[in-house]
């Protein structure tokens, strides 16, 4: 077994679902990521972000050179419906390794780790400093992120890399996230006389149908590239208590995705006009996070790129839809990529598999990066 899958497979028997999905957050791994630095003689540091749930970061080189950043979350999405034993119990098959978080993104966490303990090992020759950095909550809010961010000048970071399953791409680019609440409130009244009621859900209807033209209008220009349009999702309604009864009230969450070249502020005024038009209803924000769109011509995807093929491979700079915790670090100009073994197809999917030989390939091109 490598030392890749065997870590990978002690990080999966470590529940870490993120408490907004029910589970007991990221306190079991965040205890096994000390004890491993502990085991290896290497420093590091916590950094609350909630009670209880604390990003680990260890810097790691020459106090006197710039750091690169590597980062992975430690939290994972929920587990119901696990299709093949115990979702923490990693099982080998058919050259792949199943088991919630080893493809989003525990694997990303065991490369990193890993790559670590080689550079603690040989910390005088490298050309930039590595800062380790295991994060919370990545899949609800993204704080953990946004809390270490805070440490970027004290550390010298210099650019990013977040942990994501891209097969060893590097991704440049992905589109930004925006969700929100909209709450229709009416009038109950009983159902064998509606007239004197006010349906929340027909107000809601309207609102829905709007939201479905603008949507439309936001992925039209087919001569764009994919990175450049938005999206737009009604994910959620709900709304009455039975037949006999006008709903009083009925609430949707929304999700929008912006191109590389959109703002929040231009999409968040949008949809006010549109709950504007009906009266009693009220938007909320929920989440905001701008597109990552790094210039693939700056020195740090460059450098990456340059030691994939020192390592005998070749990885493409690519664009994705899903967000990441690179807009974290993005926002503090950082040159920053997505980048790790893994498939993002298999991420959140009920029979989660990572494919044997990624975290090694991943693992090769970043020792060269600190070559």
């Amino acid at each position: 077994m490598s030392e890749c899958v065997e870590l990978l497979k002690d990080l999966i028997a470590i529940p870490s679902v993120n408490p907004a999905y029910g589970g007991p957050g990221e306190g079991g791994v965040q205890a096994f990521v000390e004890s491993w630095l502990l085991e290896r003689s290497i420093d590091f540091r916590i950094q609350e972000v909630f009670p209880g749930r604390n990003n680990v970061i260890a810097r790691i080189g020459p106090e006197d050179k710039p750091a690169i950043l590597i980062e992975a979350h430690m939290d994972t999405v929920a587990v119901e419906g696990w299709t093949l034993g115990s979702p923490y119990e990693a099982i080998e098959k058919d050259r792949r390794l199943y088991g919630r978080g080893s493809c989003d993104t525990k694997g990303s966490l065991a490369t990193f780790m890993l790559l670590a303990e080689r550079l603690a090992n040989r910390s005088d020759s490298m050309e930039h400093a590595l800062v380790f950095a295991a994060t919370v909550d990545e899949e609800y809010k993204q704080r953990g992120g946004f809390k270490l961010v805070e440490l970027a000048e004290e550390l010298r970071i210099v650019a990013a890399i977040t942990g994501e399953p891209t097969r060893s791409s590097i991704i440049t680019k992905h589109k930004g996230a925006c969700r929100y609440s909209i709450e229709a409130t009416g009038k109950a009244a009983h159902g064998s006389t509606p007239e004197l009621g006010e349906n929340a859900i027909c107000k809601m209807a309207r609102i829905i149908e709007r939201l479905e033209r603008y949507g439309e209008l936001l992925g039209r220009d087919e001569s764009k590239p994919f990175i450049e349009t938005g999206t737009l999702n009604v994910g959620k309604i709900e709304g009455g208590t039975g037949f006999n009864i006008v709903p009083d009230r009925c609430v949707i969450d929304l999700d929008c995705r912006l191109g590389v070249n959109d703002e929040m502020e231009d999409l968040r005024e949008e949809l006010q006009t549109i709950v504007d038009s009906e009266t009693g209803v009220a938007f909320e924000t929920f989440l905001e996070r701008p597109p990552l769109n790094t210039d693939n011509e700056n020195w740090f995807p460059q450098a990456l790129q340059a030691a994939a093929r020192s390592a005998g491979f070749e990885s493409d700079f690519g664009e994705v839809a899903f967000m990441t915790n690179g807009v974290a670090y993005s926002s503090l100009g950082l040159p920053t990529v997505a980048f790790g073994p893994g498939d993002i197809g298999q991420a959140h999917k009920t029979d989660e598999f990572i494919e044997l030989g990624e975290m090694e390939r991943s693992l090769a091109i970043l020792e060269k990066l600190f070559q």
